[in-house]
């Protein structure tokens, strides 16, 4: 008696579909040997019933590959077609109408009770049972249409957006701190859009700042300024403005220095809040270097070429140089130089006079001038002064010493030393 295997062992043909005895690959209905086909068409049946792609079909009863005899429930073969000349549609259909004869008890009774095979060889067999064969629709039958999906819960498209937005971190953030803070600003919107309620506010603000402001600690009562000139004393306390005592709070002390530097005569101021309720001033004067004739009058110029003041006449401030001319103000860093240079000549000195504003002429007493190039002028005007120390040059009755050119310098007498130089020329000839 050959022993059963375990794909041979009986099952609810109810509930569990069988598995043949060499694999997955279910038997033909009209022959016992396996079938790639069957097994291909098996394998795609069930693919597509768990893709939903075809109907829910219900689970074929297992078939025998051989007659079990009209007690199992099933049909024989004998009343099949002729498996020669019958087409598979033919074989199918008279496979169903054999299932839908048999009563469903009966069929399972038939499946689990054990069926009989023909044994010509002499040798007894034991149950067998075969997997199921899934029979394609027949020929020309057309198939039901694919039942739609029940939709899931939560997988809408509104719901899909709704979720991806949520995700967003922007979304997110917006949602959950932008909600808030509009909701607060709404509500102070609402609240202040009374005018009284404004006031109110206001009111009590400007109140409790004035309180804590106005402490005495923090109250400034004297003034401390600088040894200056009376004239510049009274620009500083013009310019300050200050009406003590005072909140240092609501002094700005940067612009008060920033409107003390606007004065001509302040180089640069420093403001600090001493102990006490004190206010210091210090400041820098500009130190006027050189008086300068311009179109708009007489301005006293510091060594930078910044103006100082405006002068009245000359005889105000006959201690310092004085240059004219129209951009010499540009150049008082070389006019001082020339200054310096100049200084052997003594009172003789008059002034500088800028030229076309490209150079400088030397005014010296008798209307003498001594016309200087563009570069160099400085050396020019020492060895004009070295031939004046050998030769007393500037002595003689000289108009014009000049030295635009230096290879070629041109000496320009008066009218009077021309007569005299010719009679003594003619003298001399005689």
């Amino acid at each position: 008696m050959r022993p059963v295997a375990p794909w041979d062992q009986p099952q609810d043909p109810c509930f569990t579909r069988g598995e043949d005895r060499a694999g997955d690959a279910p038997v033909s209905a009209v022959s016992d040997a396996r079938s790639f086909w069957d097994h291909l068409g098996a394998t795609r049946a069930e693919e597509y019933a768990a893709e939903d792609i075809l109907p829910d079909l219900p689970t074929p009863l297992p078939q025998p590959s051989r007659d079990p005899g009209p007690e199992a429930g099933f049909f024989p073969l004998g009343d099949m077609p002729d498996s020669a000349s019958a087409s598979l549609n033919d074989v199918l259909q008279a496979h169903e109408v054999g299932l839908s004869e048999a009563p469903l008890g009966d069929v399972c009774e038939g499946m689990a009770s054990p069926m009989a095979l023909h044994a010509g060889d002499g040798l007894e067999l034991t149950e067998v049972r075969l997997p199921p064969v899934v029979h394609p629709a027949p020929f020309g039958r057309e198939l039901p249409r694919r039942r739609a999906r029940k939709r899931q819960a939560g997988t809408s498209r509104l719901g899909y957006r709704l979720q991806r937005i949520w995700l967003t971190p922007l979304y997110r953030n917006t949602i959950r701190f932008g909600t808030p803070v509009l909701a607060v600003a709404l509500g102070l919107a609402l609240y202040f859009n009374d005018e009284s309620r404004r006031a109110s506010v206001a009111e009590a603000i400007e109140t409790t700042r004035s309180a804590y402001f106005e402490r005495p600690e923090f109250m400034v009562t004297d003034l401390q300024m600088p040894e200056v000139s009376p004239e510049l004393d009274a620009a500083l306390q013009d310019k300050l403005d200050i009406s003590l005592p005072e909140s240092s709070f609501r002094l700005d002390l940067d612009a008060l220095r920033q409107s003390l530097e606007e004065l001509d005569w302040v180089r640069s101021a420093d403001l600090q809040l001493l102990a006490d309720g004190v206010l210091s001033v210090s400041v820098t004067q500009r130190i006027p270097a050189i008086l300068w004739r311009s179109g708009a009058g007489l301005e006293l110029l510091d060594a930078e070429g910044v103006r100082v003041a405006y002068a009245t006449h000359r005889g105000a401030r006959p201690d310092l140089p004085l240059i004219a001319g129209e951009g010499a103000g540009a150049h008082v860093a070389e006019a001082m130089e020339l200054f310096d240079a100049a200084a052997p000549l003594g009172e003789r000195l008059r002034g500088l006079v800028r030229m076309g504003e490209r150079r400088w002429d030397v005014v010296l007493d008798r209307d003498q001038r001594i016309r200087l190039p563009e570069s160099g002028a400085v050396a020019a005007l020492e060895r004009v002064i070295a031939l004046d120390q050998a030769q007393d040059l500037l002595a003689r009755d000289l108009i014009t010493a000049d030295l635009r050119n230096p290879a070629r310098p041109v000496l320009q007498i008066s009218a009077g030393a021309m007569e005299t130089l010719r009679a003594i020329r003619s003298q001399s000839r005689e």
